[in-house]
């Protein structure tokens, strides 16, 4: 039966094999206004499941099919993306620019009075399974960061978000760093980016059980409308490369809600699950 398997390993990259012939390029990101670092920002193939995310110095080491004539997509929250076209990464560039988006920040008051607090998600840390995301056994994992994992949300009336909580049961790594993305609904899946500012989880020394983000500075709300949240796998150090993972307890539904994709720029895919991850949030 379902709920006794102790696992499901749906994205365990060390049973993939490496291509027999690999290009790995290094270069950074920057911002083209001021030519600083863009940290933290993503690396993809569109539609294929290549890509990485940049340092907190805006370093990449990217590792690409040889021959691969594909377009990369490079792009980060608040910046426009950037689309690479095959001959420039072949003629060697390996510096890429981003241009920061105009935000014009509102002030969102809030009136108790006519709200009241609410959940949005689901807040049971238990479930029938577990779904695992690691490289164990992988000396390097910068070709697994920008993985992202999420479901679907249904807020029934105007809703502002306060905090963001996912459960870990378990993590090995020392230091883990998560994306928290939100998304319109298309055709079943995420569409358009809907934050514009970096929302980011960190967890460190094998944090595990349930992660917070306290999201009030952001001023994140919602209309009433489905909605795709999702965490994207930043940043992970650990020293054993037979023990790396972590995961998220899963419960099985009658419809397709979690989406998943392997990087920034990869198909998504739909599953008939719903994860461990859920807002507190002030709703009319």
């Amino acid at each position: 039966m379902l709920n006794k398997l102790p696992f499901l390993v749906t994205f365990l990259l060390a049973s993939f094999s490496l291509h027999a012939q690999t290009t790995i390029i290094e270069g950074r990101i920057l911002n083209t206004k001021t030519g600083e670092p863009v940290p933290f920002a993503t690396l993809g193939v569109p539609h294929r499941s290549i890509g990485t995310v940049a340092d907190e110095q805006g370093r990449y080491l990217l590792r690409l099919p040889a021959g691969l004539t594909d377009t990369l997509i490079v792009s980060s929250v608040g910046f426009s993306r950037e689309v690479v076209l095959p001959k420039a990464l072949a003629a060697g560039q390996r510096e890429f620019k981003l241009t920061s988006q105009e935000q014009t920040l509102r002030d969102v008051v809030v009136e108790h009075r006519r709200m009241h607090p609410s959940l949005l998600g689901r807040n049971n840390a238990k479930g029938d399974i577990l779904w695992l995301a690691g490289s164990s056994g992988k000396e390097t994992v910068d070709d697994e960061w920008g993985w992202e994992f999420g479901t679907l949300l249904k807020p029934a009336k105007r809703t502002y978000l306060e905090e963001f909580h996912v459960f870990l049961a378990t993590n090995t790594y020392e230091h883990l760093r998560f994306r928290l993305n939100l998304y319109t609904v298309e055709q079943g899946r995420p569409g358009q980016l809907l934050v514009t500012r970096d929302v980011q989880l960190i967890c460190t020394n094998k944090e595990h059980g349930w992660q917070t983000v306290d999201l009030r500075p952001f001023a994140l709300e919602l209309e009433a409308r489905p909605v795709f949240v999702t965490i994207q796998w930043l940043q992970s150090e650990k020293k054993d490369p037979w023990d790396k993972y972590f995961s998220i307890p899963v419960t099985r539904q009658a419809k397709q809600v979690v989406v998943e994709r392997e990087n920034s720029e990869a198909a998504w895919t739909t599953h008939a699950m719903q994860p461990s991850l859920y807002f507190t949030v002030m709703t009319e």
